[in-house]
């Protein structure tokens, strides 16, 4: 089923190479105690699989071959993890024509991408595998949810089955959330101490606007995907330089202030499975949505194991309509379609900056990291421009501001990097002086620091 929809549009990623955070522990992997701990460093995804290529290659009019470690392994490992989950959702939603549909619809979606394609995505697939298995396999569902709240991202992922017709294996999970409790904290707070400013700490009503319109992008997003990127620049720097963005009634707001109210109507009228499924995409969207954060403002992986949920509710809508049988093969052609071209930003490094840009050139860490790849390749000049085109979007980004004197003053243009250091200083991030102030004396010195 899910082979057919899906390993074709993505096979070609099993030739492609790392990105972003799979370099971390691909150079810098942890140290295994013996095979056995290894395979569960490399299955849980702490420490990748290495696989070995053949390779040969001609040089100088001679014939050499190599043995060299490539990533083929563990993208068809995430490929694999992908399939078993749209099995899965066809037998934890009743193994009907409808969960067939909603199989379908998860499989081709390009939303889901951060789990599907990128390795380093492994922590958010587990938690969606494990508590389908514990809807399908009643009987075993205290394994599979502490297997699956092992992670932190799955922690609260159980609430969802709250309304639905498996409420019962919740008897388990106060023990399960007891046991798992330290390490769930700890990673909340560990996230919280290096990741959030002063804006992220505030605790105001104000910030149900910020969470609405944060749900209402996701749901948006969810549906018709209209932009896959890692930098998405709604809600960027949403606690730093553009805070003053987080309390608009954009249309983002609306959309989720409607779906809100349209929702509880629904539900107070009568409670079916398809209000549940919108139901448990609010509640495992909800810890993302912003009110208190302790990660990134926007992220596609976010919403991988919320969209289940929608998939499962829109399957429903599309075979409740049966004088419109056009549209199941309109949003799989859709979503399989968008889903081919978004995988070329998995190409490699170099993809995955030039993708963002074109996805969305408004946002201004997409220019940030692009810049950084020109940096990392000795290109200052090219560098600067890119560093520049952030500061275009975003004016008062301290890192952007820091990045840029860095390059003046290595392009001998001491006058304005001056100019941008005392602006650097002057666009301190609240809550985040100590560290700010502390690359400032840095470059003053000489040391001239570069800010990821």
């Amino acid at each position: 089923m899910d082979h057919c929809c899906k390993s074709r549009p993505i096979y070609k990623n099993l030739r492609f190479k790392f990105v972003s955070d799979d370099f971390t522990c691909w150079k810098n992997p942890p140290i295994s105690k013996n095979a056995w701990h290894r395979l569960w460093l490399q299955v849980t995804g702490q420490m990748k699989f290495y696989a070995k290529s053949i390779q040969f290659f001609k040089a100088n009019g001679k014939w050499f071959v190599a043995i060299v470690r490539k990533e083929e392994l563990e993208h068809l490992f995430a490929l694999v993890l992908h399939i078993a989950i749209c099995i899965s959702i066809y037998f934890a939603f009743g193994a009907s024509w409808v969960s067939f549909v909603a199989a379908l619809l998860y499989s081709t979606t390009p939303v889901n991408n951060q789990g599907t394609s990128w390795p380093s995505g492994r922590g958010y697939v587990y938690p969606i595998l494990f508590l389908l298995l514990a809807m399908a396999i009643p009987i075993l569902s205290p394994l599979f949810l502490f297997a699956g709240t092992w992670y932190t991202a799955g922690f609260l992922a159980p609430l969802a089955l709250i309304g639905s017709v498996k409420w019962y294996i919740l008897a388990s999970m106060p023990i399960i959330w007891w046991l798992h409790s330290k390490k769930f904290t700890k990673a909340v707070t560990n996230k919280q101490n290096t990741e959030c400013f002063d804006e992220d700490r505030l605790v105001h009503p104000k910030k149900l606007i910020l969470g609405v319109k944060t749900f209402g992008f996701y749901l948006f997003l969810c549906i018709i995907p209209f932009r896959i990127t890692f930098y998405h620049n709604f809600l960027q720097s949403s606690a730093g330089s553009l805070k003053h963005k987080n309390y608009t009634l954009c249309r983002y707001f609306w959309v989720g202030f409607l779906a809100l109210v349209g929702m509880t109507v629904y539900g107070f009228q009568h409670w079916d499975t398809f209000i549940w499924a919108l139901v448990a995409f609010l509640i495992t969207i909800g810890p993302f949505c912003n009110i208190v954060r302790a990660n990134q403002e926007i992220a596609e992986r976010f919403a991988a194991l919320p969209n289940v949920f929608l998939m499962y509710a829109l399957a429903q809508v599309i075979t409740g309509i049966p004088e419109c049988p056009w549209l199941f093969p309109a949003f799989l052609a859709f979503y399989a379609t968008r889903t081919f071209y978004t995988l070329t930003l998995y190409k490699d490094e170099y993809f995955i900056t030039e993708c963002a840009v074109i996805e969305d050139p408004h946002a201004w860490w997409a220019w940030h990291c692009r810049a950084m790849k020109r940096w990392d390749t000795q290109s200052y000049k090219e560098a600067l421009i890119l560093w520049v085109m952030a500061k275009l979007i975003s004016p008062k980004e301290f890192k952007v501001l820091m990045n840029i004197a860095t390059c003046l003053r290595l392009l001998k243009n001491d006058k304005e990097a001056d100019e941008y250091l005392k602006m650097a200083e002057e666009n301190i991030v609240p809550g985040q002086e100590e560290g700010s102030y502390q690359f400032i004396s840095e470059h003053r010195k000489g040391k001239l620091p570069i800010l990821l």
